[in-house]
């Protein structure tokens, strides 16, 4: 492999000077010649070099001062001049504080002058050797200044996190408490202040907990390091705790840390989630139920009502129309079921809202009905609708009632908003019923879905009646987004 020659430039301003240079010296360097410093300064930036001469009387600049300009941008460059002139003090000022390598007289010698730039190559070499490994173990030492300050941080972290775990840490040594932090002190029960009393809390856990201190011997640990959930006694209580052993050198020995983890309130949580599924379960069950009876059960009542309108050879009603009552109902019926099994409002209350729907239910049933329904409103806003359909199907459920059971002439509805209340009033002149008792009774689950749908929405229900009285029924809820 042919070595690559090292660059040098060499300026001076007599053109004979310079081309003898480049041809006595181009077999063993690299020659760049210029005859002006201000072009040379731009060839500087061009190649790596490693030597510059310069001859110091030049009509543009001197030597000694172009080397002085450029040193700050170069100074690892060896710097030469070449001079006809010998200024002693001024060939001892470049020399202690011009950073020249050389001053040579004119006329130079070749053999030295080539021994003098082998040298000076060398010389930059050292520079650029010694600056490397300077800044080599500069950044060693950087180095090791930050894997020293790593290692007390992470020792800090250590005793920090040993200090301040909120889980027990116990370390053992042939079953014997060595050390312990002061949650581990806490969950037995000792007083933090006795921390240094381990050989009490020891005698403590052999005593009263040995299965602990056996859990730390090499047979019994776990050889995947998993957690085991335990139950341990305490007085009239019982602790969940999760424990983990694991093998460390402490004070050069071996050791078994033990750590145990209080997972008490996670356990008596799980507990609580477990009976809140249960509970959720049943209540979407209830719910399946409600809807399934307040909003499809109205339906096929008053589709009932009009199957025995047509059947009846004496009724004089359009039967024709009944038909196509009786057709609208059954695909209001499709669509309410459609509706429960998606678990969608329906789609009546999409469309106008519940007082809207409610008329709109109305006017189906009052051609077979012989009630005289009456329904006034100030309220014209939307509410939510889970709430729309609440008050819609406990209204369905209210005319469904009355129309089975009540034998009314008259039912009257109102929708009256008072500042940000909702009252609806639903009263029909029937024959009445205990309330009290029909609540006992498992026919009475219409009421108590009824109660339980308002209290779900945030409002009330009231209901009053008697036997030979009537019905009032009140539901009140206050208004917060109005649609």
């Amino acid at each position: 492999m042919v070595q690559s020659k090292d660059y040098i430039l060499y300026v001076d301003d007599d053109l004979n000077n310079l081309e003898i240079f480049k041809v006595l010296l181009e077999d063993e360097f690299n020659i760049i010649i210029e005859s002006s410093t201000s072009v040379a300064f731009e060839t500087l930036k061009e190649f790596p070099f490693k030597v510059l001469i310069a001859d110091q009387r030049m009509p543009e600049e001197t030597g000694l001062a172009f080397i002085e300009r450029i040193t700050p941008l170069y100074p690892d460059l060896i710097k030469i001049v070449f001079t006809a002139h010998l200024d002693h003090e001024a060939a001892i000022k470049a020399v202690n504080q011009g950073g020249i390598y050389r001053y040579i007289m004119k006329p130079w010698n070749t053999q030295e002058i080539k021994i003098t730039l082998f040298n000076a190559i060398r010389e930059y070499n050292l520079r650029v050797e010694n600056k490397n490994l300077l800044n080599e173990l500069k950044q060693k030492n950087m180095a090791l200044v930050r894997a020293y300050n790593q290692l007390k941080e992470s020792e800090n972290k250590f005793y920090g996190v040993f200090a301040n775990s909120s889980d027990g840490i116990g370390i053992f040594k042939n079953k014997t408490l060595i050390d312990a932090n002061p949650t581990f002190y806490s969950f037995f029960e000792q007083n933090i202040k006795e921390k240094n009393n381990l050989e009490g809390l020891d005698d403590f856990i052999q005593s009263r907990y040995p299965v602990l201190a056996n859990k730390t011997k090499s047979e019994s640990r776990d050889p995947e390091g998993k957690f085991t959930e335990m139950e341990l006694p305490f007085d009239n209580k019982k602790k969940y705790v999760e424990l983990n052993t694991s093998e460390i050198k402490f004070s050069g020995d071996s050791a078994t840390v033990l750590l145990i983890r209080d997972i008490t309130e996670r356990k008596l949580m799980d507990q609580r989630i477990l009976e809140a599924i249960i509970k959720t379960q049943e209540e979407d069950q209830r719910k399946y139920a409600c809807e399934l009876h307040d909003g499809l059960g109205p339906i096929l009542s008053t589709l009932k009502m009009y199957i025995e309108w047509i059947s009846d050879p004496n009724n004089t009603i359009n039967k024709e129309k009944i038909t196509q009552q009786t057709i609208q109902g059954i695909n209001d019926a499709i669509n309410i079921v459609k509706e429960i099994a998606n678990n969608l409002s329906p789609h009546i209350l999409q469309r106008f809202g519940v007082v809207n729907a409610v008329q709109s239910y109305i006017d189906s049933i009052k051609v077979t009905s012989k009630i005289e329904f009456v329904v006034s409103s100030n309220f014209n806003s939307r509410l939510p609708s889970n709430i729309e359909i609440v008050l819609y199907r406990i209204i369905l459920e209210c005319i469904n009632n009355t129309i089975k059971h009540a034998n009314a002439t008259k039912v009257v509805i109102k929708f009256k908003l008072i500042d940000k209340k909702l009252v609806i009033y639903f009263s029909d002149n029937g024959k009445g019923f205990d309330v009290n008792s029909v609540l006992t009774k498992s026919s009475g689950m219409g009421l108590f879905n009824m109660h339980n749908r308002m209290k779900l929405v945030g409002g009330d229900i009231q209901i009053k009646s008697n036997i030979g009285t009537g019905t009032d029924i009140e539901l009140n809820l206050i208004v917060h987004n109005e649609q």
